[in-house]
């Protein structure tokens, strides 16, 4: 068996991480390796939602979100592939107490650059009470953030990143790293060694497991994610993609099938394999979903998905490296907020690897911003 070419950097996981790492560091120069023993996009990412928003709680989450906001607006200039955002706006409602923090959030956001306010009460019930059982709560409102379709995104930055140099390795199995001097200076695969400077685990799901087997301490673990495809007996006009911390629920309008994607957090810890969606889950779904959404009544389910996501302590890992082995990186444990992260976890990668920044992404809105100010 010969062994691969070597590399600067091989990155491991053609998820949308992996696939935006990839892209990233081609474009700026670096010989870049992707391997996957999959179809790049067919793990845990043919399961995403693809919502991407900017608001979080704190100051640093909200930034890097907005990072990703901006440059999937702008995705074709980046790659030169046009996948469409599909702009459906996007509602938050706070948890309890939570209400003045939210609202100076959203006002940061907004100077930033962003479209996002706070909606009074009374606004929330204006705009959206045909859609609600209950919208006496306020909520921040971002109208230009929605979603893209995951496995478009990530085969496009694929193509794109091989454009640019980088080698796209699929259906080659990782199976342990290849450690030199104290430090892990590439990994042994099905087709061979490959010697790299580098390596970045963007393996998603299958981290927990992989660091274990290879003996490496981490405090990584899966999450059971589900979300249900809803089919209200109208389809709801002008439905938003939402998070509401009130009822712990999240979703998308599906426009192709007329539903609404609800999800609500399972809370229980699972292996990185295949999930079957939990019918008692559902029935919590529809449950806690009714609490907010008036056109869950009367309507009818149509499926699921059920998958494993990579969580980490705290706000989640993002990106750094893994202690005790020199030379790793870990761009995983993103505690279900992956895709909308992806392009400043591509941006953050380069920056460690490389020594330096990489330029922010500008939309049309910014040039706008600019303008009146």
């Amino acid at each position: 068996m010969s062994d691969l070419p070597s590399t600067d950097v091989v990155v491991v996981g053609a998820g949308v991480v992996g696939a935006a790492v990839f892209h990233e560091l081609a474009a700026r120069g670096v010989a870049v390796t992707l391997v996957d023993e999959r179809r790049g996009g067919s793990g845990t990412t043919a399961w995403c939602g693809g919502v991407v928003r900017c608001y979080h709680d704190t100051p640093e989450l909200t930034d890097r979100a907005l990072y990703g906001w901006r440059y999937f607006h702008a995705f074709a200039r980046h790659t030169g592939f046009d996948v469409r955002f599909h702009t459906c706006g996007f509602l938050y409602w706070p948890s309890a107490g939570r209400a003045p923090a939210a609202r100076a959030e959203a006002a940061r956001i907004a100077a930033a650059g962003a479209p996002a306010r706070w909606l009074e009460p009374d606004e929330v019930t204006r705009r959206f009470g045909t859609l609600l059982h209950n919208g006496s709560a306020g909520a921040v409102w971002e109208p230009e953030s929605g979603y893209l379709e995951a496995d478009e995104v990530t085969r496009a930055w694929l193509r794109a990143g091989r454009r640019k140099g980088g080698r796209l390795v699929e259906g080659v199995r990782v199976h342990e790293p290849l450690r030199r001097g104290g430090a892990v200076r590439g990994v042994r695969t099905d087709a061979g060694t490959l010697l790299a400077g580098t390596v970045v685990l963007a393996t998603g799901a299958w981290t927990p497991e992989l660091l274990t087997s290879w003996g490496l301490p981490h405090d990584l673990w899966n999450q059971a994610i589900q979300v249900d495809l809803r089919h209200p007996a109208t389809p709801p006009a002008g439905q938003p993609a939402f998070m509401d911390d009130v009822h712990e629920i999240n979703g998308r309008p599906d426009p192709d099938s007329g539903g609404v994607y609800v999800g609500h957090p399972t809370g229980r810890r699972c292996t990185a394999e295949p999930q079957r969606v939990d019918p008692a889950h559902s029935r919590l779904i529809e449950r806690a979903g009714g609490r907010r959404w008036r056109w869950l009544d009367g309507g009818s389910g149509g499926g699921g998905l059920r998958a494993a996501e990579c969580h980490a302590p705290g706000q989640g890992n993002w990106v750094r490296p893994l202690p005790g082995a020199p030379g790793v990186l870990l761009a995983t444990g993103f505690n279900g907020g992956g895709f909308k992260m992806a392009p400043w976890t591509g941006a953050e990668v380069a920056r460690r690897i490389t020594g330096t920044d990489v330029p922010r992404p500008e939309t049309s809105t910014d040039a706008q911003h600019r303008s009146v100010s």
